[in-house]
């Protein structure tokens, strides 16, 4: 799917590493295997705002936050959380248009043979469609 989506941009390159390396996947491994591969790149890692809250739960976060910097992406009903109990955590808030939907409802949706079209790239409803998931 993300071939589909984002496969003909020069400006995204798709990774497999999670895939490749199998077994119970933690973002610090991740990460360790990215810093290796790019030493002299700032890292970002995506999350959503109902994540900072969790962080402290995360592996070895105090590592993963020196590491990279979270771009926190904002979703409806959750807050700003800021933190500063986490030593070297950077968050960057990232605001703009919230589409007020998950991925389970996603899922839901195409189950129920409902549109995604304004909620996915338009390749990859087609793979999906072509492909037959969450039927």
């Amino acid at each position: 799917m993300l071939q589909a989506a984002v496969g003909d941009d020069p400006r995204f390159e798709i990774s497999d590493h999670e895939l490749q390396a199998g077994g119970v996947s933690y973002t610090i491994d991740t990460v360790r295997h990215f810093c290796a591969r790019f030493p002299n790149d700032t890292l970002y890692w995506i999350i959503g705002a109902d994540q900072p809250a969790r962080l402290h739960l995360w592996r070895e976060i105090e590592e993963l936050a020196k590491r990279v910097e979270f771009i926190v992406l904002d979703r409806p009903g959750h807050t700003w959380v800021e933190r500063t109990d986490i030593p070297g955590l950077r968050l960057q808030r990232c605001t703009g248009h919230l589409v007020d939907i998950s991925s389970t409802e996603l899922r839901e949706r195409i189950r129920g043979g409902l549109p995604v079209n304004y909620f996915l790239p338009h390749k990859t409803v087609e793979y999906i469609r072509k492909t037959g998931l969450y039927r």
